[in-house]
């Protein structure tokens, strides 16, 4: 894989418009695709126009974002981390990035494991890259261009990468964080709980694949996370919106397999001695969140600290689904989400006016051996 070094060269304008049209046909085929497993009904209508209206309320934030995001030179756009579609990353480099061992924070966006793209990330990449730390937002396989396996090898491949090859751009391979939000939540989290299950059995893990090894991140933030898609199939049929989606991209060989895939059911069901092989963990939810119910969160922090996991939960009164990401960040005011990570990686609580919930996860930067 050293070998995709060779294939991060700069395009040519001819090469790079051929690529935005190559992809920009590819993506529409797959929203028609992606439309016809969802039907014409009309809660999904709504939800679409919705969704509309809040992309336009938002739109000068957006505008701004985007202006930095393809200007900015600290902004290194679609780095190859695999062979694979879409299996590429955006990295957020501080300038002072040469003087190296810079803290390091992988992000997996959300987007319903059918929107997903690396560019959610920018604004979080923004505020953490401007306070001195590295951040790789990958991008992977969506539902129906990839199955829920596709999306978990892309998430391990890309981490993967990131633990080899960060150095050269400055960071420190010994302070690497995971974040997951929304459906990056899910597909984070179970990869690391496959990964410090390998590690601790010595035995292949559904979901493993390719491997890293966990000892190499200091801490997990999951932000919203799916981790019960048993939980969640129920809520969206309560909603009306048509759990038949989310059972197909939950299959495996054409079975459902919630249970396989979600985290909740992987840390109640824990290999011996899987708490020696996982970081801290801090999940961070809304209370008001409608789209992944809170008690995705509590129950799986329950789950990790009966393993033995060090875990706890930040819950944020009259928080929604996106507003630590996306809605705190153009808003102007305090921006929780990256206030806590800093506040995990510096161990300090003043980095903003308030006080920190986040757990201890300097504790074991001393003791981590990566081994690659």
């Amino acid at each position: 894989m050293d070998s995709l070094a060779d294939l991060n060269i700069p395009l040519s304008p001819g090469q790079a418009l051929e690529r935005l049209l190559l992809e920009s046909w590819m993506v529409a085929g797959l929203a028609l695709k992606l439309w016809s497993y969802l039907g014409l009904g009309w809660k999904w209508l709504v939800q679409v126009y919705r969704l509309v209206l809040y992309a336009l309320f938002l739109l000068p934030g957006f505008l701004q974002m985007i202006y930095y995001y393809y200007t900015s030179p600290s902004v290194k756009r679609s780095v190859i981390y695999g062979r694979k579609p879409r299996q590429r990353l955006d990295l957020y480099v501080p300038k002072n990035a040469a003087a190296g061992e810079l803290p390091v924070v992988i992000f997996v966006t959300g987007g319903a494991w059918t929107i997903g793209y690396k560019a959610w990330g920018a604004l979080l990449g923004r505020r953490l890259c401007e306070a001195g730390v590295i951040v790789a937002c990958l991008d992977y396989r969506n539902f129906p261009q990839g199955s829920a396996l596709d999306m978990l090898e892309d998430v391990n491949t890309g981490i993967a990468w990131v633990l080899r090859k960060v150095q050269r751009y400055g960071g420190n391979p010994d302070q690497v964080w995971l974040v997951g939000q929304s459906a990056g939540g899910q597909l984070a989290m179970l990869a690391l709980l496959s990964q410090a299950a390998q590690a601790a059995t010595g035995q292949a893990v559904l979901g493993g694949a390719p491997l890293w090894h966990p000892s190499c991140l200091s801490g997990f933030v999951g932000v919203s996370g799916a981790y019960d898609l048993e939980g969640l199939a129920a809520h969206l049929h309560r909603r009306g919106l048509y759990k038949n989606l989310l059972d197909t991209i939950m299959s495996i060989d054409g079975q459902v397999a919630y249970e396989l895939l979600s985290p909740l059911h992987a840390a109640r069901n824990p290999p011996p001695n899987l708490a020696a092989f996982m970081p801290p963990v801090l999940l961070m939810h809304g209370t008001t969140d409608k789209s992944v119910p809170v008690a995705s969160s509590l129950l799986l922090s329950d789950a990790l600290t009966a393993a033995g996991v060090e875990s706890s939960v930040q819950l944020l009164p009259g928080k929604t689904h996106t507003d630590l990401l996306l809605e705190d960040a153009l808003g102007g005011g305090r921006d929780v989400l990256s206030d806590s990570i800093l506040a995990c990686i510096t161990g300090r609580e003043d980095v903003s006016d308030h006080p920190s919930m986040c757990p201890k996860l300097l504790v074991r930067l001393a003791g981590c051996v990566c081994p690659f």
